[in-house]
């Protein structure tokens, strides 16, 4: 009994002191921990492109943004200063720019808390972005969930941007999950995500980052082409709620601003609940589309001056007024997408295939061209199913 005490003893004695290290670990003070990745273009670059020296992009800038532990955020004379840098390099490709690295940093990149990975405009439209995110996809390190933004303006600049939170990169990556309280932006576009889109070569769209304000901004979407794979244009946000209300997305919030169309008031519609249908009509050779959109919510403005905000009439004028709001907003999208981008960005292709595979196989070839051809339908029905308490009714 007593041999077997002391044996057991000893076993755990050992396991303890096996459990104090591992042959793998890596000291927290020796490793640089990447919150955010940005690619822009290089300056000389930029210059040569824009004056027509240079019709084909050869290299790229790349903005690791790298968490300064609290314990080193103080300068001398004990002030303290950001929680992060930003490591500019520049390179042929992108591996390139990850290799030059290691001759300017003390700690290894490690990219398992990366954030967020911000992509130029000037970036999106010139390369072919399975290239970008192609070291980002083979990297054990790095998750697919990983959100991307597309970039107005130059990243280096958004990843020094203040927000609510004080490092930019978690300020940006909390950030993208508004898209649930607004139909301002599109959903949010994951590494993952992104790479079975540029893979099927579909369109799609990722949230935006406006350049135009002092703080960070996500606002409209920019519009990446699946043909080859870049950005073929951008959609303002009034454009982007066109969209979603055509994508049908449903679980979503947002706010609809109407005007009443007897007092010419504002009336502020809060959407609750979306139901969007698509049937495609194929014809004697043309492809024509009927979208039909249920919408449910709440009253929750409006500047009518009114006794009674309950009367059926007034309700029956705000219901009026949210459906031409939200039509507005679809037409707007529809022109941008069939006048100026001539692509279809909202799924109209995949619901002909769906619904008519045979003909789907003789054009989805040429789609795009013909979608920007395609009469589409739109009808709207908006029902207000909660009114507040002004009125008669509430006093």
């Amino acid at each position: 009994m007593r041999t077997a005490r002391r044996l057991r003893l000893l076993s755990a004695v050992l396991f303890l002191v096996f459990m104090t290290g591992c042959w793998d670990r890596v000291e927290i003070e020796d490793v640089g921990i990447v919150l955010g990745i940005g690619f822009d273009m290089p300056a000389n670059q930029e210059n040569g492109m824009r004056e027509g020296k240079q019709s084909k992009p050869e290299r790229i800038s790349m903005i690791h943004h790298l968490a300064v532990p609290k314990q080193f955020a103080v300068k001398e004379g004990g002030s303290a200063q950001k929680d992060y840098i930003n490591v500019v390099s520049e390179g042929r490709v992108v591996f390139d720019n990850i290799n030059g690295l290691s001759t300017r940093l003390s700690r290894t990149p490690s990219y398992e808390h990366l954030r967020v990975i911000l992509i130029s405009e000037k970036v999106a439209r010139s390369f072919d972005l399975k290239n970008i995110i192609n070291f980002l996809l083979r990297n054990p390190e790095t998750r697919r969930s990983i959100r991307v933004l597309i970039c107005e303006g130059k990243t280096k600049n958004e990843l020094e941007k203040k927000g609510i939170v004080a490092n930019p990169a978690i300020n940006l990556r909390g950030m993208t999950e508004g898209y649930r309280k607004t139909l301002r932006m599109p959903p949010i576009m994951k590494l993952g995500e992104m790479s079975e889109n540029l893979t099927k070569k579909e369109n799609f769209v990722i949230q935006w980052v406006s350049a135009a304000h002092e703080e960070a901004t996500i606002s409209g979407a920019a519009v990446i082409r699946g043909k080859d794979a870049k950005m073929a244009g951008w959609l303002d946000e009034e454009e982007t709620v066109g969209l979603n209300w055509l994508k049908g997305e449903r679980r979503r919030s947002g706010i609809i601003e109407g005007t009443d169309p007897k007092s010419g008031a504002s009336i502020i519609f809060e959407v609750h609940k979306i139901a969007r249908t698509i049937k495609s009509k194929p014809k004697d050779g043309h492809i024509s589309f009927d979208v039909e959109i249920k919408a449910e919510g709440r009253l929750r403005e409006d500047w009518v001056d009114l006794d009674d905000a309950f009367k059926e009439e007034f309700i029956s004028r705000a219901e009026r007024a949210a459906e031409a709001a939200i039509q507005t907003s679809i037409k707007k999208a529809l022109v941008k997408m069939q006048q100026k981008l001539m692509l279809d960005a909202a799924g109209f292709g995949k619901r002909l295939q769906i619904e008519y595979p045979r003909v789907w196989s003789k054009v989805k070839g040429k789609w795009d061209p013909m979608f920007s051809e395609c009469p589409i339908n739109v009808k709207v029905n908006v029902r207000i199913t909660e009114f507040g308490t002004r009125g008669s009714k509430g006093g």
